[in-house]
């Protein structure tokens, strides 16, 4: 999930995570909302965002979603597949920003 890349520059996007990290619930913070750092966790509520989770329906769609950090040792060996709709050259606009999601995970406290 590291080299997943976001449209945007890397400040841009730098200063959203942090309004984002400043959200918490008054009455009890242990409650959430919770901020990820690690990319998969935060591509993973990515996805959740866009996916009904809160039906029958979303859920399993979600408990299907596996995502990791670099290529686990079971799927070393597999054929790496390439989705052509959704490289950068074909959904980004030449000349305008973007960034890994890894160098914003470890500008917001991935220690990895």
């Amino acid at each position: 999930c590291e080299d997943i890349n976001i449209s945007g520059s890397l400040f841009r996007n730098k200063l959203k995570y942090h309004d984002f990290l400043h959200k918490r619930t008054r009455t009890n913070p242990k409650k959430g909302p919770f901020h990820f750092r690690a990319p998969s966790r935060i591509f993973y509520r990515v996805i959740r965002g866009m996916i009904p989770h809160k039906t029958a329906r979303g859920l399993a769609a979600l408990t299907r979603l596996k995502v990791f950090e670099g290529v686990p040792p079971q799927f070393q060996r597999s054929k790496r597949m390439v989705v052509p709709e959704a490289l950068r050259v074909t959904r980004l606009a030449p000349g305008r920003k973007f960034c890994s999601l890894g160098k914003l995970a470890a500008l917001v406290g991935w220690k990895y």
